[in-house]
């Protein structure tokens, strides 16, 4: 069978993973006798079987057929692979622990320790991108049964590539991609930053068990922290190729802060949050440690970050941030807020200044509108 395209063998082999899976699950929760465990066993192999059967018996060009001939997928790797995209399908945490992934594969525990090799840095499935540990680990069969992996993105979106017939690959118009358009104003830039910051809280209510005083419920946020890592990093590169396509994106703001007194990301998301819990909640300080956790991608980060508000960090050396109620020194203990100054400077004027004086032509115009009322009724029904 030589299909144009290859819906019809993602299809077959997706039935073959889910009957294996649940022969898998029936092993591991229902309380066998040895010669039921032998079946489940002895059905096991056949899916395998079968799997090897469906990958010599498709050939084309379609997506799918590309991808296993280029990185030469064996049976035990298109398993694992169709695991981790059930999985995704299935959960908002799209991860597995390699425990968890190869016991779809392997029933006992000596053919569990031989399958670790499947995990490992160099095997075929990690070194093409296929599947993605969470975190780099150091070496060691253990560590590798401990970490969790996923199905990376460019595989999720070859395998959706793979549903579609081949007069639909060619020619479909893409969304549009929001990461290649400029800017109208800052405005539009700093609610940008304000989505990224918002992000920042989720992970940190995540990572550190805690929530902002800010409301995040209800904000279209992911609860899963795996798709919050994977969204945080995307999101600042679609704002940086959004600013080099504005060519007046250097007179923004929280630009020429960042280039004049060259602040990092975390540095800017930190004086995002504050302003914006000043204009949301009214309340315009926030805890330092509660920031530090704010931009700290997990406990050993704290560490690394600790000195986020010293004395000679850029954020108070340079007057953007202020610290209020610091005990024994300790600027961890602090409430942090942003002076009026930088925040006029950064969303523009709100209280009186030139930007809001009334010059001679409207002052005219208003006392003409003034002759023309005559009681207080008309004067509201005019406004």
């Amino acid at each position: 069978m030589n299909p144009r395209h290859d819906r019809v063998l993602l299809k077959r082999l997706l039935d073959l993973a889910d009957e294996l899976g649940n022969v898998r699950r029936s092993q591991r929760e229902l309380a066998l006798e040895p010669e039921q465990h032998a079946e489940l066993t002895r059905r096991a192999r056949e899916r395998m079987v079968q799997v090897a059967a469906l990958l010599r018996e498709f050939g084309g060009s379609g997506p799918l057929q590309l991808l296993l001939r280029r990185y030469r997928l064996g049976k035990e790797h298109v398993v694992l692979m169709l695991e981790l995209l059930k999985r995704r399908l299935a959960s908002d945490d799209a991860s597995l622990k390699g425990r968890e992934l190869l016991a779809i594969l392997f029933d006992s525990s000596f053919a569990l320790l031989e399958g670790v090799r499947l995990l490992a840095p160099e095997s075929r499935l990690i070194a093409a991108g296929v599947v993605v540990p969470e975190m780099p680990g150091a070496s060691g069969d253990e560590e590798l049964l401990d970490l969790r992996y996923r199905l990376s993105d460019r595989a999720f979106r070859i395998l959706l590539r793979a549903l579609r017939p081949p007069r639909e690959r060619e020619g479909v118009s893409a969304p549009p991609d929001l990461a290649k358009r400029p800017y109208k104003n800052h405005l539009e830039h700093l609610t940008d930053l304000r989505k990224l910051a918002r992000l920042y809280q989720k992970r940190a209510a995540k990572l550190f068990r805690f929530d902002y005083t800010d409301e995040l419920e209800g904000a279209g946020l992911p609860d899963s922290l795996t798709l919050i890592k994977r969204q945080i990093p995307r999101l600042a590169a679609a704002i940086e190729s959004r600013l080099a396509l504005t060519p007046a994106a250097a007179r923004f703001p929280l630009i020429q802060l960042r280039d004049v007194l060259h602040l990092d990301l975390e540095h800017q998301i930190v004086l995002v949050a504050l302003i914006f819990q000043e204009l949301t909640q009214g309340t315009p300080c926030i805890d330092a440690s509660d920031l530090l956790q704010l931009v700290a991608r997990s406990e050993e980060d704290l560490v690394r970050r600790r000195k986020l508000f010293a004395a000679r960090s850029p954020l108070l050396r340079h007057g953007l941030v202020a610290l209020e109620e610091v005990i024994l020194d300790k600027e961890l203990s602090g409430e942090v807020y942003v002076p009026n100054a930088v925040v006029d400077r950064v969303l523009g004027p709100a209280r009186g200044g030139d930007g809001t004086r009334i010059d001679d032509a409207t002052k005219d115009q208003f006392k003409k509108f003034l002759s023309e009322i005559d009681d207080s009724e008309d004067f509201f029904k005019r406004l």
